[in-house]
């Protein structure tokens, strides 16, 4: 297969002890291709890491281990077409490749028509894979928590200022703290606006450094730095027509403001290393948790670029500020999460429980929620694995990973922070059964994934055997005979 003009030539990897086998590859291949070699599985690793490769050839009979290296190479990169060679490949060989992630297999004797078809199909068949993959992250990502869901004021106040802003152009900028939503706002006015049928772009502005952010925004031509040993599009290409959502804004640098400033103004990007500039068609959605007003006081962020983004500014509010909402986030949460458990294990699902008892309610609405509904998410899910019952009680909570609630009006909400302890308990006596109910609960599952041996119990938990037996003693566990512990 030979790229179209402007396009990156295909990175192959061949993995074989005998270096001529690469350079036969080489010459099938022909010009289109760029070839590397690795002689083992280590190195094989190695170059993974470090190139993005389209295809990997891999020798079945590797000294190292041919086989073993497809499903490590399939482990790192589950999208990644492997394709087994051998000199004579048997039925039972290729099979076995097969089984562990190999696309094809090939007989090292391939013409060079038959091996640029199978690289032609192998490439194919990743490109699919990426696609699926990315699509179904799509899928997940824009559901979130299913939807924004809410009935507060400020949350009445958001949903209708997001169905106006929907259907327009218009740059947005989302203000707000960590876990309040702001991707799943951005994913929303996607959604239902009139791009919803193109790509969404997600990025976290904060992930690399200026240069590599540079480069995968705008995309870089071959050679433009150490590294780029293919040509790149650019997240802005890839989002044109659709929209790209620019998560941590507030953390880009100087030079990278500059050049994000003319895309704004200009609706035109320049790659990196290129000496031209390319068009592009995309709605801008940028997301920060600092303050950028404050940020552009500092001299740390151009005001230009502020307002460029600030179009049409959507603050979201914080979970403390919407309390009334807690009771059905954790309904909406709950439900979702027994869903889940329906579609792998039915057994699981049955008793996940989907309702919190009175007490447990008040403590959810009695604490302050600094991580907001990311936090209220990770609680409830903890919450639901750990418990016995129907229904999440106040000691199902992960009271030790909870901080006091804050302060508001001080005596009123202690009152509801401690309604959950119940008569004469103190706050460690909740904590410590918090405690055991893990302990528990990790001690029942090592037991049953090895089958009821205390001494197998002990090596998956990493501690002693006399401490596992304690610990059956202490929860009444049984061992794999029915006998209590002894």
């Amino acid at each position: 297969m030979t790229p179209a003009v402007g396009q990156p030539q295909p990175q192959v990897l061949v993995v074989d002890a005998e270096p001529h086998i690469a350079r036969l590859v080489a010459l099938l291949l022909g010009d289109g291709h760029v070839v590397d070699a690795a002689a083992d599985a280590r190195r094989a690793l190695e170059r993974l890491q470090a190139v993005p490769y389209d295809v990997i050839l891999v020798d079945l009979e590797l000294p190292d281990g041919g086989v073993a290296l497809v499903e490590r190479l399939r482990t790192a990169a589950p999208d990644l077409a492997v394709v087994a060679l051998a000199a004579a490949p048997t039925l039972q060989s290729a099979v076995a490749a097969m089984r562990h992630g190999a696309f094809d297999v090939l007989r090292k004797t391939v013409s060079g028509d038959e091996l640029r078809a199978a690289i032609e199909r192998a490439m194919r068949h990743g490109a699919l894979a990426r696609e699926v993959r990315r699509l179904r992250d799509e899928v997940d990502r824009a559901r979130g928590l299913g939807e924004m869901v809410g009935e507060s004021a400020p949350m009445r106040q958001l949903l209708a200022l997001v169905e106006r802003v929907a259907a327009s152009d218009a740059t947005v900028l989302i203000l707000g703290e960590s876990g309040t939503g702001k991707e799943l706002l951005s994913r929303t006015l996607h959604r239902l606006g009139p791009r919803a049928e193109r790509p969404f772009v997600a990025f976290d502005c904060s992930a690399l450094a200026p240069s590599l952010l540079e480069a995968e925004l705008f995309g870089h031509e071959k050679g433009a730095f150490t590294g780029a040993g293919r040509a790149r599009r650019g997240l802005f290409r890839e989002a044109h027509e659709g929209t790209i959502f620019l998560d941590e804004i507030g953390d880009i640098a100087p030079s990278v403001q500059n050049k994000l400033l003319r895309v704004l103004q200009e609706r035109e990007i320049k790659p990196v290393g290129a000496d031209h500039v390319v068009s592009i068609d995309v709605r801008i959605v940028a997301a920060t948790n600092k303050d950028l007003k404050a940020l552009v006081t500092a001299g740390e962020f151009r005001e230009d670029l502020y307002w460029r983004l600030a179009v049409v500014p959507i603050q979201v509010p914080p979970l403390r500020e919407r309390r009334e909402d807690i009771p059905l986030l954790a309904g909406h949460i709950l439900a979702r999460r027994r869903g889940a458990a329906k579609t792998h294990s039915s057994g699981s699902a049955a008793r996940y429980p989907t309702t919190l008892t009175p007490d447990a309610l008040a403590r959810l609405l009695a604490y302050h929620w600094p991580g907001n509904i990311r936090e209220l998410e990770n609680v409830l899910s903890r919450a639901a694995i750990l418990c016995d019952g129907e229904k999440i009680r106040a000691q199902d909570l992960d009271l030790a990973g909870l901080s006091p609630a804050a302060p508001r009006s001080s005596r009123g909400s202690a009152a509801v922070a401690l309604r959950g302890l119940g008569d004469g308990r103190t706050l460690k006596d909740v904590v410590d059964d918090a405690v055991h109910t893990v302990e528990k609960a990790a001690l029942t599952h090592a037991l049953d994934e090895s089958g009821g041996s205390p001494a197998r119990a002990a090596k998956l938990l990493g501690i002693s055997r006399a401490s596992v037996y304690n610990k059956m003693k202490e929860y009444g566990l049984v061992s794999g005979d029915g006998d209590r512990t002894p």
